[in-house]
């Protein structure tokens, strides 16, 4: 039998219940990176963990690293709900990487109703962006968001392509 890796043996701990908060960070932080498939049930169980790092962590893993699209609606709950704006930040992100230029409309909606109504202006914008890369967007216009730090959230163009996926015109 060979021996446990370093992330088998953090996940075995995790599921006994003997990990410190350390080793779930590190174990959420580094799933992503190796990338760790068995690790993947347990990072989508670290999206409710109630350290905001952990939660982070597994956010970016799953979306960055592992572009794991059955994490979607937890994501998206992270998203809505998350009392720590960098977790939230990660959703968007992740939901971005994860469903670039799908025009999803499940994605779409979380992303305008962030963008319009979240209470801190930084993840209004950011979820603004995304919700236009989910959306699509010209070569031109995807570079210019990538390069442009202060892109605003324009109400009209979220509401039009709220109506588009909604069937109004």
């Amino acid at each position: 039998m060979e021996p446990l890796t370093n992330q088998e043996h953090a996940l075995q701990k995790w599921r006994k219940g003997q990990a410190s908060l350390e080793d779930v960070r590190a174990l959420s932080h580094g799933i992503g990176k190796q990338p760790f498939e068995p690790g993947i049930p347990a990072l989508v169980q670290l999206l409710d963990h109630e350290d905001e790092v952990v939660r982070y962590s597994a956010g970016k893993a799953l979306g960055f690293d592992l572009k794991y699209k059955p994490a979607t609606d937890k994501l998206v709950v992270m998203l809505e709900q998350d009392a720590d704006e960098d977790a939230k930040d990660v959703a968007a992100g992740a939901l971005k990487v994860i469903w670039q230029n799908t025009k999803e409309p499940l994605i779409l909606k979380a992303l305008a109703k962030s963008a319009l109504t979240d209470p801190d202006e930084d993840l209004r914008n950011h979820a603004y962006k995304t919700l236009l890369f989910v959306n699509g967007v010209p070569r031109e216009e995807h570079l210019q968001l990538l390069t442009d730090e202060n892109v605003q959230v324009d109400p009209t163009r979220v509401k039009a392509i709220v109506d588009e996926i909604s069937g109004k015109d």
